[in-house]
């Protein structure tokens, strides 16, 4: 078989510059090295800063920084007037933790270039780098009034005011930045921290000033109706979900938007329509893991076990080690009466953790169902030597050990928890009944007197139960 000569590759430095910045193009980076090494072989390009930067910037990606950095240098000592050179240089430098030399390079940077913001922003990071907080908080602060319709400047002051904890400055930083910038950003950032804090209504105040200056800001109709949906106030969450739809129809939602409808929806007993929702999520990109399960709980409210149940094997397709996805899916199948496929679920819920309890509780649950009583009071009794305050476990084992006859067991745990929390009615009725049998009336007697001395309101409660009429009025 006959092999086609290999072509050599051409020496002409210039056609080698042109292919290298075809390759740095195309994200070829080792190809970008290789011809940008022989091209600098030759003596007038050796005198050429353009190539050096992009030598530099293939060997920046390649992350071979030191001598990237190299290349750099060459390029600024051949053009010290190219303020991308010095940009470039200060970053390489930034990322081998020279921060000194960074800053330097950035300074330079700025003095070429008055009118990039992202440069003052890269010298107040190396400072900060260099542990000088006050120098770098001072270096925004002075840039502010060189860049006055920055949002970046000032989005990076309030990150700085935040990461210090200084709540008051970060929020006053970004409220006079949204009145004096022609830029949304440093509002509806504000907003979002306002969210955070669990400050809805000034949220919402400050996403409609956003509106009112930029009223194709959908951001900010999405946030107001975040705001809303967190204050529970579920058709204004609606209503302002929906106008993003409508009123940015240009704009490509984001899935999270029909998530929230369906959220709200759900909140308003109105489960077609956030299923209908959830669907259209669907369609806007990759399904996620939230939507499964958003699924699954609204055909179990509409009592659809058996698509809850394709929702949930979905999602644990999407997640294998999520313990909670086997549980809610053995949850379906008793719903749909399939005990030995629930039983399964369970048991690989607690091989993904041996510690979620809320799987042995529904096992111990199954054995008592076939009437496997020991094995299920065994259960139980080992959740509560790993966890004492369990409180569904807490309350399976006083029941089992009720039903064993071992009734000292059932007061040892009942009596503790029912003075904590005396609603449990059926819990207490338990409790007296085991210290009637082992023919302690007195105790009994003395322990209900000390919870109605408690609890003015606990008679009332228990009149309608005849069980109970041997303790009350006596």
């Amino acid at each position: 078989m006959l092999v086609p000569p290999r072509i050599k590759e051409t020496k002409d430095p210039d056609k080698l510059v042109r292919s290298g910045i075809f390759a740095l193009n195309n994200k070829k980076w080792k190809k970008a090295v290789r011809k940008f090494e022989v091209a600098l072989k030759d003596e007038e390009m050796q005198n050429n800063a353009i190539v050096w930067a992009n030598y530099g910037i293939a060997l920046t990606n390649l992350k071979k920084l030191s001598e990237a950095l190299s290349a750099f240098s060459i390029a600024v000592e051949l053009d010290k007037k190219n303020e991308a050179f010095w940009s470039k240089k200060g970053l390489v430098e930034y990322q081998l933790e020279l921060y000194r030399e960074a800053g330097r390079s950035f300074s330079r940077a700025k003095k070429l270039n008055k009118s990039n913001d992202e440069i003052p922003i890269l010298i107040s990071r190396s400072l900060q780098k260099q542990g000088e907080l006050k120098k770098a908080i001072k270096a925004l602060e002075s840039s502010r009034k060189s860049y006055p319709d920055s949002a970046k400047i000032p989005i990076e002051l309030a990150r700085i005011w935040e990461e210090q904890g200084e709540l008051e400055k970060t929020l006053s930083v970004l409220e006079k930045a949204l009145k004096e910038t022609n830029h949304p950003d440093p509002g509806l950032l504000l907003g979002q921290l306002l969210l955070d804090n669990q400050e809805y209504t000034k949220a919402i105040e400050i996403y409609l000033l956003v509106l009112e200056r930029f009223p194709e800001s959908y951001h900010a109709q999405y946030g107001i109706g975040v705001a809303y949906h967190a204050k529970k106030d579920y058709q204004k969450a609606l209503d302002n979900y929906r106008s993003v739809i409508t009123n940015y129809q240009s704009t490509k939602p984001p899935q999270s938007l029909y998530i929230n409808i369906a959220r709200v929806l759900r909140e308003m007993r109105r489960p077609k329509e956030a299923i209908d929702a959830l669907f259209r999520a669907k369609k806007l990109g990759k399904p996620s893991l939230e939507i499964f399960l958003l699924l699954a709980d609204l055909y179990i409210d509409t009592d659809r076990p058996d698509r809850a149940k394709r929702s949930l094997e979905d999602a644990v397709l999407m997640d294998k080690t999520n313990p909670a996805l086997r549980y809610y899916l053995g949850m379906t199948f008793l719903k749909l009466d399939s005990f030995h496929e629930a039983k399964k679920s369970f048991k690989q819920s607690i091989e993904l953790d041996p510690s979620f309890h809320d799987s042995k509780i529904q096992l111990a649950m199954l054995a008592i169902h076939e009437k496997k009583y020991n094995e299920a009071y065994s259960m139980v009794n080992d959740i509560l030597a790993l966890d004492p305050n369990h409180v569904s476990a807490m309350r399976l084992t006083a029941q089992l050990a009720f039903d064993l006859r071992d009734f000292r067991r059932t007061i040892e745990i009942l009596q503790p928890f029912i003075q904590k929390d005396p609603s449990h009615i059926k819990d207490l009725e338990i409790l007296l009944n085991a210290w009637l049998i082992l023919s302690q009336p007195e105790k009994a007697h003395k322990f209900m007197n000390q919870l109605i001395n408690q609890n003015k309101e606990l008679p009332s409660q228990l009149k309608s139960i005849a069980f109970f009429d041997q303790f009350l009025d006596k």
